[in-house]
Parts: structure tokens; C-alpha cells; sequence
């Protein structure tokens, strides 16, 4: 999968920078984390998750959707729907401040087909 995004954001411990991301999952019995990859610098960082519904708004779009949840200037990697499973992906997100206004940012998923 790829993404455009146009913002930094912390996925893992990781803090990545704006750009176009390789996305991918490892859905082995032992191991659950996707890893996302600077197309340009090839700056990689990988976070485990857990699986859970998706949201029924993701499904009705049909339209695959990582989101993260941003506050104080700063993004979090979040949640995470590939397509037509009814599984998606969340990932452990920073502590926000008790009086911190929070938003929720989604960026579209695109499928990358191997040749």
C-alpha cells in the first residue's frame, strides 16, 4: 500500500517526516506490526498493533485509510483499514494532555500492485 502524507508523524517511537510511505503488514501467527517506508529517503520505522472492527464509515466508503490523531501540532499514527476485511488495525498513540484539543486526520490508502 502507499500514502501520501503531508504531515510528520510519530508511528512506534519513531517521528517521521512528510511524504510518500510504503506501507506494509506482517500478519504472521507470532508477530502483528506494519512497517512504513520513506519512498524518498527510505527512512523506516515499524509499530505493532492490534486488530479490531473498522469503522463502519470506512467500510461504507470502501476506500482503504490509515488516520492519526493530532494534538499540539503533532500526529500520531492511529488506526489502519487495507480494504475489503472487516479488520483493521490500531496502534498504541501518545498521551495527550489532559486540556489538549485533539483532531483526527485520515489519509487515503493506495493499493500497490507488485510486477
Amino acid at each position: 500500500m502507499k500514502a501520501e502524507i503531508p504531515f510528520a508523524f510519530q508511528v512506534g517511537k519513531a517521528v517521521m517526516m512528510p511524504g510518500t510511505y510504503q506501507v506494509r503488514m506482517d500478519r504472521s501467527d507470532l508477530t502483528r506490526y506494519v512497517i512504513f517506508q520513506n519512498a524518498d529517503t527510505n527512512a523506516s520505522a515499524i509499530a505493532t498493533y492490534d486488530p479490531a472492527d473498522a469503522p463502519k464509515a470506512w467500510k461504507m466508503r470502501g476506500a482503504p485509510t490509515v488516520s492519526f490523531v493530532c494534538s499540539g501540532g503533532r500526529c500520531a499514527v492511529a488506526r489502519m483499514w487495507t480494504g475489503p476485511d472487516t479488520s483493521s488495525y490500531v496502534f498504541r498513540t501518545p498521551k495527550l494532555a489532559r486540556d489538549a484539543e485533539a483532531h483526527v486526520a485520515e489519509i487515503a490508502l493506495t493499493v500497490v500492485r507488485a510486477d
